[in-house]
């Protein structure tokens, strides 16, 4: 019976080393392109993400309002409030959530996604501004909380709505 040289084995384990640190290093990628789990108090995190935006543009809608235009029940979150303009040639909503399981999520990220397919098909071809509005519209699940937003500069307030999950001023 042969036994494999001494190089051999030397050589075999530095291969099995150098896979396992490959491995740890798509371990820990893995980790830090996770989602935000955020203790932030809802008031606090919407607030932030309200902040500098016009509330004649951006009014509270009532939660028996939201079936309406969202086809999501608010009492299926833990904390929930939406933001819509009246005038139906704008297109300009917000959403943010909040909620303690996957389910909850995966509803809210189904439910915006329909409404954004709904409301582009409805605004192109007359409303071109509105549409180009749609199509840059900002769904952001995160770990507990949930952000949807049409209107001006999304990757803004997509910022904005990180740090605030955060803690960060």
């Amino acid at each position: 019976m042969n036994k494999p040289s001494p190089v051999k084995k030397v050589l075999s384990y530095i291969g099995m080393g150098i896979a396992l640190v490959g491995l740890l290093a798509i371990f820990v990628s893995q980790l830090s392109a996770g989602k935000i789990h955020s203790d932030q108090p809802y008031e606090t995190v919407s607030a932030k993400v309200l902040e500098g935006l016009d509330g004649n543009l951006y009014p509270q809608v009532s939660t028996a309002s939201v079936p309406r235009y969202l086809q999501l029940d608010p009492a299926s979150f833990t904390s929930f409030g939406y933001w819509r303009n009246n005038d139906t040639m704008s297109a300009r909503e917000l959403c943010l959530v909040q909620f303690d399981n996957p389910e909850a999520a995966k509803s809210f990220e189904q439910a915006v996604n329909a409404r954004i397919t709904s409301q582009h098909d409805i605004y192109s071809g007359y409303a071109p501004e509105q549409t180009a509005q749609m199509e840059d519209a900002l769904v952001d699940v995160e770990d507990n909380y949930a952000l949807y937003y049409v209107g001006d500069d999304p990757a803004g307030r997509e910022a904005i709505f990180k740090a605030a999950l955060k803690g960060e001023q």
